[in-house]
Order: structure tokens, then C-alpha cells, then sequence
């Protein structure tokens, strides 16, 4: 396995990155004490959006469940008959990821499609010889009606298999949907179309023991008379915590590269899907609470590791927790250079390594992708 692997040591303030179904920060017992948490969903979202936002032509994958406005609007842009492309939108939609709500026009599961993918599956259905008065009867609203729901059923059977045989043009090889061959996306209803990610995250814990702490905030009322001045407009309590994180990002270049991922891509198209990823991987920060916890530092040290082999994470260097009084920064990047020396030694591992502030970030993944063209 080719790899590229980021070891991260990034510190936050006053933050609440990633909230729990109570609105506290995550959190996770790692070597017998409480860890701040930053889930691996979250950071990947966050990552996900930055390489959008840097490198939209390669990174423009959408997840929703609300595709059938957007099949629509596809379907239309191909035949003037609008009640057709409705009813080929909501059969399309349900060979998709099955119908939830006509009205809403979303499915069930949340669907990761690229536009160049949306119009694939557009034209393969197109393709296909379909009775268009059993798809314009699907257009038709529900009705109590039970011949014509009866009707509305056996138009929708006779739909099914041709329009579940041009969804297959999803394996389509396109060239807007980096992200999904990074990120990877689960198709329950049909494994043909499930993308293993190529990308490798942890969920980022503190290097140290955190507790989360409470904030009691109060919010004056601007129009409220004079004559009642006392008391609050409104008040509140958030919790918060302050920490050093380690994460891991990794990426396989080997699947990335291969037919089923980024195969077709030019080895320097895929070049610069690995910049604008790692560039992504480095700067993201999960932006919740952005405008009343700013959080968005930068990482106070990257370890940059091209090698060959199985993914490791170096999240033991801390699993006895870092104590320190004047900060934890430095006796982190101190835990993760010792603990990386040792694993280098104990198992004759071979790496080619970059580190920031030692180098800058640009040198860093010149370094790493050096190679990456193979």
C-alpha cells in the first residue's frame, strides 16, 4: 500500500468543535482519563467543503436525500414535457435510494452523487425503452382512489427494473467526483455502487485530560421600558473545553489510483487531487459556534509520512496523557517525535518524513506527492 500519512498536533481555545445529542462537546476515555473528541465525520465534512471550495471541478459531490428537484430539473433539460421529467425524476429517485416523500421529493438514505454522475444516470435512463404513460401517471399527485393508486403501483413495477438498470451508470468513469473516490459512499440498496474511501481518518482526541466546563451567558433586551431594567432578556449555559489534539489523515494511493476510484484521471489530474486534498486536510477546521467560539488556528506541527505498508496511527504517544502547567503543545510534538522514533526502530519502518515548522506547508506536500505520479 502506497501511503501518505498526516500526523497532526493542532490546539484550540475556547472551543465547542463537535457537540454531542446534549450540545456538550464530545469527549472519550483514552489511557484511563477523560479526552476532549473531535468525531472523524466532522473534521471530514470540514474537509470535504475546503477542497470543494479550493478545487471545485474535481471536488463537487453533494450528499442529500432531496434529489428528485434536481433529476427533474436534468430530465427537463432534455424534453420540453415537464410532466415526464417529473415522473422519470421520482422512479429515477426511488431506484436510487426509495422515495420518502413525493412532496418533499427525498429519499430515505442520504445519497453522495457529483453532477457529472446525476447526468450519467440521466442519459442511461433516457436510454432506456419506458411506457411514458406509466411515467406520467407516476407524476400524477396520490389519490384515495384505490384503482387508480392500483394503477399508479403496476406503472411503478413495470418502471422498476429498466430504470434500476440504468442506475447502474453511476459506475460511470467521471471526472467531478474526487471527493467521493477520497471520501468513499455506501449505496445500502445496491453494494455494486459502494465506493470504498481511499481516505483514512481518526477521530481527533486531546493529548491531555480534559474536562468540559460550562459558560453561563446573559443577553440584554434592547426595547425592553426603562421602567423594568432589571433582569435579563434571555440566559443561558453552553459547555466548552480547551485542548491539543492529535488526529490522523491517510490516504491510499494505491486505490486511488485504481479502476473503480481515480484510474481514468491523468497522473497529473491525480496529482493535483492529492494537493488539494492535503491542503484541505491541514487547514480544515469543523466550523461550530464559528461566530461565538472562533476556533480556527493553525496546526502547531504536521508530521508527513510517504512510505509503503499497512496505515498506523501514532495516537499511543499520548496514551499516557500529557501533563504540563506551561502549555501542551511542545511536550506533545516532544511525545509524538519519541513514540515515532521508537515504532521506526522497533519495526524497521522506512518513511520518506517531512515535518512543519521545520519546513513550510508547500515543501511538505511537494515532499509527499513527489512520486505520486506512478
Amino acid at each position: 500500500m502506497d501511503l501518505i500519512e498526516l500526523h497532526i498536533l493542532q490546539s484550540f481555545p475556547v472551543t465547542c468543535l463537535n457537540r454531542d445529542d446534549v450540545g456538550a462537546p464530545k469527549s472519550a476515555v483514552f489511557g484511563g482519563c477523560q479526552r476532549a473528541r473531535v468525531s472523524s465525520q466532522a473534521w471530514k465534512r470540514a474537509i470535504r467543503s475546503l477542497a470543494q471550495e479550493r478545487d471545485g471541478a474535481h471536488f463537487a459531490g453533494q450528499r442529500t436525500r432531496f434529489v428528485v428537484r434536481e433529476l427533474e430539473q436534468e430530465f427537463a433539460r432534455r424534453s420540453d414535457d415537464e410532466e415526464l421529467a417529473r415522473g422519470l425524476a421520482i422512479v429515477t429517485a426511488h431506484a436510487l435510494g426509495k422515495l420518502d416523500s413525493v412532496e418533499k421529493g427525498n429519499v430515505k438514505t442520504l445519497l453522495f452523487l457529483s453532477p457529472q454522475e446525476k447526468q450519467a444516470v440521466v442519459d442511461a435512463v433516457l436510454a432506456q425503452e419506458l411506457d411514458n404513460d406509466s411515467v406520467r401517471l407516476i407524476a400524477q399527485p396520490e389519490t384515495d382512489d384505490k384503482k387508480e393508486q392500483k394503477k399508479r403501483e403496476d406503472a411503478a413495477k413495470q418502471l422498476a427494473k429498466p430504470v434500476a438498470k440504468a442506475v447502474k451508470a453511476l459506475s460511470t468513469a467521471v471526472k467531478d467526483a474526487a471527493d467521493i473516490a477520497v471520501f468513499g459512499r455506501m449505496v445500502a440498496d445496491d453494494h455494486s455502487l459502494t465506493v470504498e474511501g481511499a481516505g483514512l481518518f481518526s477521530h481527533a482526541i486531546s493529548t491531555h485530560a480534559v474536562a468540559n466546563e460550562i459558560d453561563f451567558f446573559s443577553a440584554v433586551d434592547d426595547l425592553k421600558p426603562s421602567d423594568d431594567d432589571a433582569g435579563a432578556g434571555h440566559i443561558g449555559t453552553l459547555e466548552f473545553n480547551s485542548a491539543c489534539y492529535y488526529r490522523y489523515i491517510g490516504l491510499n494511493l494505491d486505490l486511488l489510483a485504481d479502476q473503480h476510484h481515480l484510474g481514468h484521471f491523468t497522473a497529473e489530474e491525480r496529482t493535483d487531487v492529492v494537493r488539494a486534498f492535503l491542503r484541505a486536510a491541514i487547514e480544515a477546521v469543523p466550523k461550530a459556534r464559528k461566530n461565538s467560539m472562533f476556533g480556527f488556528t493553525a496546526p502547531s506541527y504536521i508530521l508527513g509520512l510517504r512510505r509503503t505498508g499497512q496505515p498506523l496511527s501514532l495516537v499511543n504517544a499520548f496514551e499516557r496523557p500529557v501533563r504540563s502547567s506551561q502549555g501542551y503543545s511542545e511536550k506533545s510534538v516532544d511525545s509524538l517525535k519519541d513514540h515515532w522514533q521508537s515504532l521506526k526502530e522497533t519495526y524497521c519502518i522506512d518513511a520518506t518524513e517531512c515535518e512543519t515548522p521545520t519546513t513550510n506547508v508547500n515543501t511538505l506536500i511537494d515532499t509527499l506527492v513527489s512520486g505520486a505520479q506512478s
